[in-house]
Protein backbone atom coordinates (compact mmCIF):
# COMPACT_ATOMS: atom_id res chain seq x y z
CA UNK A 1 0.00 0.00 0.00
CA UNK A 2 1.36 3.45 -0.85
CA UNK A 3 2.31 5.60 2.11
CA UNK A 4 0.97 8.72 0.43
CA UNK A 5 -1.57 9.88 -2.07
CA UNK A 6 -1.81 13.05 -4.08
CA UNK A 7 -4.07 14.46 -1.35
CA UNK A 8 -2.21 13.41 1.79
CA UNK A 9 -0.40 10.84 3.87
CA UNK A 10 -1.61 7.37 4.79
CA UNK A 11 -1.19 6.50 8.46
CA UNK A 12 -2.93 4.58 11.21
CA UNK A 13 -1.47 3.80 14.61
CA UNK A 14 -1.18 0.06 15.16
CA UNK A 15 -0.33 0.48 18.88
CA UNK A 16 2.91 -1.44 18.35
CA UNK A 17 4.79 0.76 20.84
CA UNK A 18 7.83 1.20 18.60
CA UNK A 19 7.55 4.99 18.77
CA UNK A 20 8.04 4.65 22.55
CA UNK A 21 11.38 2.87 22.21
CA UNK A 22 14.91 4.18 21.85
CA UNK A 23 15.87 4.50 18.21
CA UNK A 24 19.16 6.20 17.56
CA UNK A 25 18.95 9.94 18.13
CA UNK A 26 15.24 9.68 19.01
CA UNK A 27 15.66 8.53 22.60
CA UNK A 28 13.83 11.27 24.40
CA UNK A 29 10.42 12.73 25.14
CA UNK A 30 10.40 16.40 26.02
CA UNK A 31 7.70 17.67 28.34
CA UNK A 32 6.66 21.22 29.15
CA UNK A 33 5.17 22.42 32.42
CA UNK A 34 1.59 21.90 31.25
CA UNK A 35 2.32 18.33 30.22
CA UNK A 36 4.02 17.65 33.56
CA UNK A 37 0.90 18.91 35.32
CA UNK A 38 -1.41 16.81 33.15
CA UNK A 39 0.69 13.65 33.64
CA UNK A 40 1.06 14.24 37.38
CA UNK A 41 -2.70 14.75 37.74
CA UNK A 42 -3.39 11.62 35.71
CA UNK A 43 -1.17 9.66 38.09
CA UNK A 44 -2.64 11.35 41.19
CA UNK A 45 0.55 13.03 42.36
CA UNK A 46 2.03 16.48 42.70
CA UNK A 47 4.04 18.03 39.89
CA UNK A 48 7.14 17.93 42.10
CA UNK A 49 6.78 14.24 42.88
CA UNK A 50 6.19 13.47 39.20
CA UNK A 51 9.29 15.44 38.23
CA UNK A 52 11.48 13.65 40.78
CA UNK A 53 10.26 10.19 39.77
CA UNK A 54 9.87 10.47 36.00
CA UNK A 55 11.88 13.37 34.56
CA UNK A 56 15.34 14.85 34.33
CA UNK A 57 16.77 18.12 33.03
CA UNK A 58 19.10 17.64 30.07
CA UNK A 59 22.32 19.54 29.38
CA UNK A 60 20.37 22.22 27.48
CA UNK A 61 17.90 22.79 30.32
CA UNK A 62 14.96 20.90 28.75
CA UNK A 63 12.78 18.59 30.82
CA UNK A 64 12.66 15.04 29.48
CA UNK A 65 10.93 11.85 30.54
CA UNK A 66 13.29 9.20 31.85
CA UNK A 67 13.84 6.11 29.76
CA UNK A 68 13.71 2.66 31.30
CA UNK A 69 16.20 0.45 29.50
CA UNK A 70 15.30 1.03 25.85
CA UNK A 71 11.77 2.38 26.30
CA UNK A 72 9.75 5.22 27.75
CA UNK A 73 9.17 4.76 31.46
CA UNK A 74 5.40 4.67 30.76
CA UNK A 75 5.48 1.81 28.23
CA UNK A 76 3.94 -1.16 30.02
CA UNK A 77 4.79 -4.87 29.77
CA UNK A 78 2.27 -5.31 26.94
CA UNK A 79 3.89 -2.54 24.92
CA UNK A 80 1.09 -0.05 25.59
CA UNK A 81 1.25 3.49 26.94
CA UNK A 82 0.14 3.50 30.57
CA UNK A 83 -0.57 7.28 30.46
CA UNK A 84 -2.17 7.35 27.01
CA UNK A 85 -4.98 9.76 27.94
CA UNK A 86 -2.46 12.29 29.32
CA UNK A 87 0.49 11.57 27.01
CA UNK A 88 2.68 14.47 25.87
CA UNK A 89 1.97 16.28 22.61
CA UNK A 90 5.24 14.89 21.20
CA UNK A 91 3.71 11.44 21.55
CA UNK A 92 0.20 12.27 20.34
CA UNK A 93 1.47 13.91 17.15
CA UNK A 94 3.96 11.21 16.10
CA UNK A 95 4.77 10.63 13.21
CA UNK A 96 3.50 14.02 12.07
CA UNK A 97 6.73 15.86 12.84
CA UNK A 98 8.46 18.30 10.49
CA UNK A 99 11.47 15.98 10.08
CA UNK A 100 9.22 13.15 8.87
CA UNK A 101 6.78 14.94 6.55
CA UNK A 102 7.97 16.26 3.22
CA UNK A 103 6.37 17.73 0.14
CA UNK A 104 6.39 14.31 -1.50
CA UNK A 105 5.30 12.30 1.51
CA UNK A 106 6.93 10.55 4.45
CA UNK A 107 10.68 11.00 4.82
CA UNK A 108 13.55 10.54 7.23
CA UNK A 109 13.13 6.78 7.46
CA UNK A 110 10.12 7.05 9.74
CA UNK A 111 8.66 3.95 8.09
CA UNK A 112 11.46 1.91 9.69
CA UNK A 113 10.23 2.93 13.15
CA UNK A 114 6.48 2.99 12.57
CA UNK A 115 4.52 0.13 11.08
CA UNK A 116 1.46 2.39 10.77
CA UNK A 117 3.04 4.34 7.88
CA UNK A 118 1.15 3.40 4.72
CA UNK A 119 -1.74 1.89 6.70
CA UNK A 120 -5.30 3.05 7.31
CA UNK A 121 -6.78 6.44 6.58
CA UNK A 122 -5.37 9.25 4.51
CA UNK A 123 -4.52 12.43 6.43
CA UNK A 124 -4.85 15.57 4.34
CA UNK A 125 -1.90 17.93 4.03
CA UNK A 126 -3.85 20.40 6.14
CA UNK A 127 -4.42 17.85 8.92
CA UNK A 128 -0.75 16.86 8.84
CA UNK A 129 0.35 20.50 9.04
CA UNK A 130 -2.01 21.13 11.97
CA UNK A 131 -0.41 18.26 13.90
CA UNK A 132 3.08 19.47 13.03
CA UNK A 133 2.20 22.94 14.28
CA UNK A 134 0.66 21.53 17.48
CA UNK A 135 3.94 19.76 18.26
CA UNK A 136 6.01 22.82 17.44
CA UNK A 137 3.86 25.01 19.72
CA UNK A 138 4.25 22.50 22.58
CA UNK A 139 8.01 22.41 21.97
CA UNK A 140 8.18 26.14 22.69
CA UNK A 141 5.99 26.18 25.81
CA UNK A 142 7.61 26.22 29.20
Amino acid sequence: MDDQTTSGLRFECTACGQCCRRRGPYAYVYVNDGEVGRLAGHLGMSDGRFRSLYTFIDEDGWTQLKMHDDACVFLDQQGRCSVYEARPVQCSTFPFWREFVGKRGWKGGVDKHCEGIGQGRVWSREQAEALIMKKERADHEE
